[in-house]
């Protein structure tokens, strides 16, 4: 029988590889390096002023005396490895590479610095070139844990979880105090879905160096993650203390500051970045997103082409780019941007709803309702979505399922968010669980279909068994609360989401929280939760709906109005819900011009909705001259909501003040 050498060929491949990552180290010390120079007297002076600089964390100016110490010695190999190490700091690879040929040339032996050709090949994305290096036998043993952790980076970067694993445990047992390590482990970690083994990790990276500007920023990208961008903002401060023109870490500040809506101070940080590094694609990108947010679309496009196409497959780029197309009437171009941000992110609603909108537009309203189809055949669905799911039915002469879809959009009728739905039969994802039970990508969806399903037994029970099994993992935690809570058990479901908040405190997490403890009646606590989710992430929408909403409950109707019309300046006029609410804010406080002006817009945009209709006759109830319109809209409530207790009251009030029947 033939046999399949390529096929052969590539199984060795792997299993060496694997070896190689594995294997005890039993290389002898290297022998001493003979190079061309043992480096002048000016040379010596400039070297070792660099390794003060490196001492205190100043690699900028390192990089500089090294260059003054291999222009006063060029054949000096020490100076040359050294300014490879500086450059590998600085994420050059490219740099460092050249710098590493230059001392081999000058008689360096390769093996002495194979971990970093393998590091200078890493950054340069050249994984295959990486391995070659990194997994080569006569790397000393004093270099090894160092290429171990660099071949674990060099795995997660090709998606090889199982030899990232097993390089990052060799790491451990060669080099355990080296702080980069503990910060590399931290990221597969995340990156795997274990947030709780990440920030154990990145601690103990802190721990064993308090100064690694790598394990101070990702503590904060940590915390960004897990409580809001708030949280990170100080982390990265104290690390800038320390090295103010580290560029990596000056760019996640910036990006940190910009979602935070702080764009001044974006802007300052983005110059900043430019004035280090004049081809840094994120600065211009950041000041792109200000450009565009401003209206300005033509200077954001002239931004964007600073960045030369190197992060065009970036999700957040391609948002902002279908931005710009689409504002500019571009349709088609803004549909191939938004096409490729929805195959990278199937689950991004905004995506999805940009892409639909630029469709419409472009004349394509069929493949419009296919894009949202998913998303308004479910719980959960966006208020937009359903909007331009009945307008786009309505374009292709589909009248009563568009009548259907907009009656939802009138009365609001999102539901609480829950799993989009698998096309795959229940009996066949039960089979898959079953074979693939440690599996949560597969035993998700199987959960979700038990829920969607109505069978809240099993799915409790599966839910709780991957939790069990998941103790790091948020998600796992916020299925267990979304089964509890349509069981009814809102004490089981806080207690998920407690623990879904103390590993990340993301969004659907507090507003999951918010809504289980409002169930339970715990308004002040809700609260609370909300404030400080607000505190981490001041921008949040979502959280500043619920915060105007909750003053708007109070009746603390100039605080209710001040955020809301912070909201209505971000996303525009076209909101229904805050334009009703500003409407009763500003009833509220005796501003009967404004309310009217803000219930005529919010009527305008949804007509049909009980709840504009209320508070738009609520607030045409206190003009006088308007009572009769007021009279009228209220009624309009009450047959949309006849059962509506609250709506029922008003219209018997206005009557009886009017004396109409």
């Amino acid at each position: 029988m033939a046999m399949d050498l390529s096929s052969e060929r590539r199984s060795r491949r792997k299993s060496v590889l694997l070896a190689a990552a594995l294997a005890v180290a039993t290389i002898a010390a290297p022998s001493a390096i003979y190079g061309a120079s043992q480096g002048n007297a000016d040379a010596r002076e400039a070297f070792a002023k660099a390794e003060e600089f490196r001492a205190g964390r100043d690699i900028r100016s390192a990089r500089i005396e090294l260059m003054n110490a291999i222009k006063a010695d060029p054949q000096w190999i020490d100076a040359r490895v050294a300014q490879a190490e500086v450059l590998l700091s600085l994420m050059d690879g490219l740099a460092a590479e050249a710098e590493l040929d230059r001392a081999v040339q000058l008689g360096l032996d390769p093996s002495e610095v194979r971990h970093l050709y393998g590091h200078a090949y890493f950054l340069q994305g050249e994984p295959e070139k990486a391995r070659d290096q990194l997994l080569a036998n006569d790397i000393p043993a004093r270099n090894q844990g160092y290429a171990a952790r660099i071949m674990g980076r060099v795995a997660v970067q090709v998606g090889d979880q199982q030899l990232a694993s097993a390089a990052f445990n060799r790491a451990m047992e060669l080099d355990p105090k080296n702080p980069d390590l503990w910060v590399a482990i931290a990221r597969f970690r995340a990156d795997t879905g274990d947030q709780a083994g990440a920030t154990n990790a990145v601690d103990k990276a802190v721990k064993l160096d308090p100064r690694n500007i790598r394990a101070l920023q990702y503590r904060g990208e940590l915390l960004r993650f897990q409580f809001g961008l708030g949280a990170a903002i100080p982390w990265f401060e104290r690390a800038l203390q320390i090295d103010p023109n580290d560029v990596p870490l000056l760019t996640e500040y910036a990006a940190t500051l910009g979602d935070m809506g702080r764009m001044t101070d974006m802007l300052v940080v983005a110059r900043k970045i430019i004035s280090l590094d004049g081809h840094n694609p994120r600065a211009f990108f950041m000041q792109a997103v200000l450009a565009a947010r401003a209206g300005q679309y033509g200077l954001a496009r002239r931004l964007m082409q600073q960045t030369k196409g190197v992060i065009d497959n970036i999700p957040a780029v391609l948002l902002v780019e279908g931005i710009i197309e689409h504002s500019e009437g571009n349709y088609n171009a803004a549909i191939d941007k938004f096409n490729r941000l929805v195959a990278i992110q199937p689950e991004n609603r905004e995506a999805q709803n940009l892409l639909a909108r630029s469709l419409y537009l472009a004349g394509s309203a069929d493949d419009a309702v296919e894009v949202l189809k998913p998303q308004v055949s479910r719980s959960g669905a966006d208020p937009y979505a359903l909007w331009l799911a009945g307008r786009s039915l309505e374009a292709i002469g589909e009248r009563d399922e568009a009548a259907a879809i907009l009656n939802r959009a009138a009365a609001h009728d999102a539901g609480r968010e829950s799993a989009i739905l698998d096309s795959a039969p229940l009996t066949v994802l039960r089979a898959e669980a079953e074979r693939n039970a440690e599996d949560a990508r597969i035993v998700v969806p199987y959960i979700r279909a038990l829920y969607d399903a109505g069978d809240y037994a099993a799915a409790f029970a599966e839910a709780k068994r991957l939790q069990q099994a998941n103790p790091g993992a948020s998600g796992a935690h916020v299925l267990v609360a979304d089964v509890a809570a349509a069981m009814g058990d809102y004490n089981e479901a806080l207690d998920a989401l407690t623990k879904a908040r103390s590993i990340r405190f993301s969004e659907p997490v507090m507003l999951r929280m918010v809504e289980v403890m409002r169930a339970r009646g715990d308004v002040r606590q809700s609260g609370e939760v909300l404030a400080q989710y607000l505190s981490y992430n001041p921008s949040n929408i979502a959280g500043l709906r619920w915060m105007a909403y909750s003053h708007l409950e109070t009746e603390s109707w100039a605080v209710a109005a001040y955020i809301l019309e912070n909201l209505r300046k971000r996303i525009g006029e076209n909101d229904a819900l805050i334009m009703a609410g500003l409407t009763q804010a500003y009833t509220g406080m005796g501003e009967t011009d404004k309310a009217i002006a803000a219930g005529r817009i919010a009527y305008r945009v949804q007509p049909s909705s009980p709840v504009v209709s209320h508070l738009y006759g609520l607030a045409l109830m206190q003009d006088k001259d308007r009572r009769r319109d007021g009279i009228s809209l209220l009624r309009k409530a009450v047959a949309i909501m006849p059962d509506n207790p609250v709506y029922r009251q008003s219209l018997r009030r206005a009557v009886q003040a009017t004396g109409r029947s």
